[in-house]
């Protein structure tokens, strides 16, 4: 990626398409260094999640058949991306997205759509929680 992303620790990883199907990672991605859980989620036509986030699990998005709108809100307080409010459209088999632990995630689907996640961790923590209304109208607005 040429250029800084909005959240720094959010990656956008490019997916390379074999003869056998598409590697969704390796270890020389070094993206995490666990994973804890896998899986997948069914998005109906013209839905859109609630801004989740996992207090102390990174997350790996990948988009195994439609596309979706990924929304993202920094809520760490101790981040200097906190308040940020980021979108990226993410088609089946092209990229995968890092999630950050911290970094509350919303899909639309315009159009129906599978994807699988990816966690560090397959435990919830106390603190994994969706974005207050308050949270989205002071920073996802618009």
């Amino acid at each position: 990626m040429s250029q800084q992303p909005p959240i720094p620790d959010m990656h956008i990883i490019p997916l390379q398409a074999a003869p056998e199907g598409v590697v969704l990672l390796r270890e020389t991605d070094h993206v995490l260094r666990r994973f804890g859980e896998l899986a997948l989620q069914t998005l109906p036509a013209g839905s859109q999640g609630a801004y989740s986030l996992r207090a102390e699990a990174d997350r790996v998005l990948f988009v195994i058949d439609g596309g979706v709108d990924a929304r993202l809100l920094d809520l760490r307080p101790q981040s200097p991306s906190h308040g940020v409010h980021t979108s990226i459209q993410l088609q089946a088999s092209a990229q995968a997205l890092l999630v950050p632990f911290g970094v509350a995630c919303s899909l639309a689907a315009p159009a129906a759509a599978r994807v699988l996640w990816l966690s560090t961790h397959s435990q919830p923590h106390a603190a994994d929680r969706d974005a207050t209304p308050d949270e989205l109208v002071q920073f996802a607005a618009g």
